[in-house]
């Protein structure tokens, strides 16, 4: 339910596959829950900004988004 409830793929919560199966490339899992599920909630949150009239919320960058894929 925790899975479902915040779209996170069950890789990255250390969820285990049942017997002979994988889930695949934790990286790639990792990078597309960072463009489809993440960015978006930060581009959201970054309004509060120009509400305010000020920076008070600011993120880094994802680092793995930073660096080129290893497949």
């Amino acid at each position: 339910d925790v899975l479902a409830a915040h779209r996170v793929p069950p890789q990255l919560m250390g969820a285990m596959p049942g017997e002979k199966s994988a889930f695949g490339d934790v990286e790639k899992a990792a990078r597309v829950y960072a463009i489809n599920e993440l960015m978006p909630v930060m581009e959201a949150m970054k309004h509060i900004n120009d509400w305010l009239g000020e920076e008070v919320i600011r993120f880094n960058p994802y680092a793995l988004l930073d660096t080129q894929p290893t497949s």
